[in-house]
C-alpha cells in the first residue's frame, strides 16, 4: 500500500491511496494516514481509485479518520472508489459517514469549503 500527497494547502490535504486496504496495506500507511490528520485539523481528499480491495482495517482507518475530523468540523472526502471498493463502502453504509464523490471537481469544492 502506498500513500502519496498530491496537495497540502491551507484548506485541505489531498492524497492517494494506490494498493490492497488489506491488514498488511493498513499497517504500512496508518501511522502516515493519521499524522496527517491529526496534525492538520483541514479537510481531508482522499483519491482511492487505485484502491483495489477494501477489507474491514480499510473500512476502520477511514472510520477513525472521519471522526477525528469531524471533532474540527471537517470532513474525510472520498474520491473514485472502484466499482468493487464502491460496493464494500455502501454495503458499510460509509456514505452516510464520509462524503464518497466520483467527480474530482466536485470533491474539490467540497475540500475547499
Amino acid at each position: 500500500m502506498e500513500l502519496k500527497v498530491i496537495k497540502d494547502d491551507a484548506t485541505y490535504i489531498h492524497v492517494a491511496l494506490i494498493g490492497k486496504m488489506d491488514v498488511a496495506g493498513v499497517q504500512e500507511i496508518e501511522g502516515k494516514f493519521i499524522s496527517l490528520i491529526a496534525a492538520s485539523k483541514r479537510n481531508l481528499l482522499v483519491d482511492i481509485s487505485e484502491v483495489s480491495f477494501m477489507g474491514s482495517m480499510g473500512l476502520r482507518v477511514f472510520l477513525t479518520a472521519a471522526k477525528s475530523l469531524s471533532w474540527s468540523k471537517k470532513s474525510l472526502i472520498l474520491l473514485h472508489p472502484q466499482p468493487m471498493v464502491d460496493e464494500v463502502l455502501e454495503a458499510s453504509s460509509f456514505h452516510d459517514v464520509v462524503v464518497i464523490e466520483h467527480n474530482l471537481e466536485a470533491a474539490l469544492l467540497k475540500a475547499k469549503s
